[in-house]
């Protein structure tokens, strides 16, 4: 988290994360690439420090609202947050943010910067494309159940960043942690999901492209062309791609390319297969173009990706 004036690296601003820490009842860190805060009434006098202060989010930033509230400007677009919620402020976001009524403040952060989100294991291929297109809110509201719950996760991740005998070992542990803790917010939103409620289904030309995005989480790994997803739904590749833009703001081949590449990136990292073993997997016909179609949309060769 940082201010937008300020140069932008791989680790975090040092002058925000000293703020978080100078208003916070609870800090820790590990590896100067995620902070845990926990700030509450007690520091109420500190916190209105954060009140009229422009960052620019580096990284990922969740808020877990426990109660009292908050009024985020986010991208100039006001939001109002009432506790018990869960707030995600993702890379590049400029946040101005008002902090209601000190007294009734409980909140917990978790910040994480851009080179310990690259290195996360997340399956893309196992995330609900119904979880993709229904919840692009930066805000949920929370439950109960899902607060206690999600206070469990805070507590053993701050414990764990807390614990300086193993650096190395506790930074894998918090990012397995950090993995676990995505999932959980992903079961939140399925929960949410009524796939039987009409409404929820609207007309025919929303069903279109949630059977697209389902049809590409089948066959992404063997087939990346609009053409054969417009087959299988019997309406033109035009029609299909007019409509996957105005419903998500992505056109169909830019999905297609998501899924692949998060998979690419998968594999790369975590399967233990080399260049050749993913291009084959990913149904490319050679090492050759698969490496082409990788640097393409992410900027850097797969090799360059795998030796991060």
């Amino acid at each position: 988290m940082e201010k937008p004036q300020n140069d932008i690296d791989n680790n975090l601003n040092a002058e925000s994360i000293n703020l978080l820490e100078d208003i916070s009842t609870d800090f820790s860190m590990i590896d100067n690439s995620c902070y845990y805060s926990h700030i509450t009434s007690e520091m109420s006098c500190r916190l209105g420090e954060l009140n009229n202060t422009l960052f620019k989010i580096k990284g990922n930033v969740m808020v877990i609202l426990v109660k009292g509230h908050l009024s985020v400007d986010l991208n100039t677009n006001n939001i109002e947050v009432d506790g018990p919620a869960a707030v995600s402020l993702n890379h590049g976001s400029l946040v101005n943010l008002q902090v209601g009524d000190n007294n009734q403040i409980d909140a917990h952060i978790l910040v994480y910067s851009p080179a310990f989100l690259h290195d996360l294991n997340i399956s893309f291929s196992s995330i609900s494309v119904d979880a993709l297109v229904s919840h692009d809110s930066p805000v949920m509201e929370l439950r109960e159940r899902e607060i206690h719950l999600l206070l469990r996760y805070i507590s053993l991740m701050n414990s764990v960043m807390s614990d300086r005998f193993n650096i190395q070992l506790n930074r894998h542990i918090i990012s397995s942690l950090t993995s676990s803790l995505f999932y959980q917010m992903m079961l939140f939103i399925y929960r949410r999901i009524d796939t039987s409620n009409d409404s929820h289904n609207g007309p025919r030309r929303n069903n279109y492209v949630q059977d697209f995005l389902r049809l590409v989480h089948l066959y992404y790994t063997t087939e990346r062309s609009v053409s054969f997803y417009a087959s299988q739904l019997f309406i033109s590749p035009k029609y299909l791609s007019l409509l996957v833009k105005e419903s998500t703001g992505l056109s169909a081949a830019r999905w297609i390319d998501h899924f692949v590449i998060m998979e690419a990136k998968n594999l790369l990292r975590y399967s233990g297969k080399n260049v050749q073993q993913v291009a084959y997997a990913l149904n490319f016909s050679n090492q050759s173009s698969f490496g082409k179609y990788f640097k393409h949309l992410t900027g850097m060769s797969p090799t360059e990706f795998q030796k991060q």
